[in-house]
């Protein structure tokens, strides 16, 4: 059997060669009170819109050990999207491959280096309740901004997450120093006012109304959507860590999508086919 440090080498090791930009480790202990309470006070001032997943997950996301019973270890990782692209109607991360099916199976091959030496491993990417920003914080792979979002020095927001719980007791990392400061340009370049000290206001968020709403919206919605066709990055483009970046993209995150101005619902189904968008407007289209 190997020796933790020497776990951990191996993983990262073999998280760097699957493509992600970083892997950093940290306890898998519950959530402070205090954090729970902002999570618990931004769900009873029904920020988070229709989203009722959210508010039934609350539980789990307090506590990893609901997803993990005995889970000693978070093992975090990320993986860089950031690519030029023509198309700013669609968010970025939605223009290329479905980063779950891209990133799980390779979370999956750092649970097996786990499970090879005895040890249980549970992964997610953003599929379940497990709260995998706070995490990747706590593990030191960057911070939460004022958007809510984990931001890296290296490269803003750009950012896919996973994260591996295991009942291995690794050597942690240590979270690093939120150097937003006084910035408040993802704050001021939100176009619907949705960022506040609270968090993000899901029923003023575009993301939210171009992507996780079902049914027509309103005409105020629409017009807080201001013609978007699925998600929005505007916070992430006016962070200055998220500017001129150098890491580049996981190679199955390169490709983007380019639409017309007027986009018919097959144009746009066609654009979605294999990533993100597919699975709602394929929805649409049946």
């Amino acid at each position: 059997m190997l020796a933790p440090e020497q776990i951990k080498v191996k993983l990262k090791e073999a998280a760097l060669g699957l493509g992600f930009a970083d892997m950093r480790v940290c306890p898998a202990a519950d959530f402070s009170e205090a954090e729970a309470d902002r999570l618990r006070a931004w769900l009873g001032a029904g920020m988070f819109d229709k989203m009722e997943y959210l508010r039934r997950g609350a539980a789990a996301k307090i506590s990893p050990q609901k997803f993990l019973e005995g889970a000693k270890s978070a093992v975090c990782v990320c993986a860089s999207f950031w690519r030029e692209s023509p198309e700013r109607r669609v968010a970025l991360y939605a223009q290329s491959r479905d980063y779950h099916e891209v990133i799980k199976p390779k979370l999956a091959v750092l649970a097996k280096i786990l499970e090879a030496d005895g040890f249980r491993a549970r992964s997610s990417v953003d599929s379940s309740p497990l709260w995998e920003k706070p995490l990747a914080a706590r593990a030191g792979l960057g911070w939460i901004g004022k958007n809510t979002l984990l931001t890296r020095a290296e490269n803003g927001a750009w950012n896919f997450l996973g994260v591996v719980l295991t009942d291995a007791e690794l050597p942690p990392d240590s979270p690093i120093a939120n150097r937003c400061g006084s910035c408040m340009e993802c704050v001021k370049a939100c176009p619907t006012g949705a960022i506040s000290p609270r968090g993000i206001d899901a029923r003023r968020c575009v993301s939210n109304l171009t992507i996780e709403r079902r049914g027509d919206l309103t005409e105020e919605e629409k017009r807080l959507a201001a013609g978007k066709i699925f998600g929005c990055d505007e916070c992430l483009r006016a962070c200055p860590f998220g500017k001129n970046v150098k890491i580049p993209p996981m190679p199955e995150f390169s490709g983007f999508v380019s639409l017309p101005q007027t986009p018919s619902q097959e144009e746009i189904l066609s654009a979605a086919k294999g990533t993100p968008m597919e699975r709602k407007f394929k929805k649409k289209s049946e």
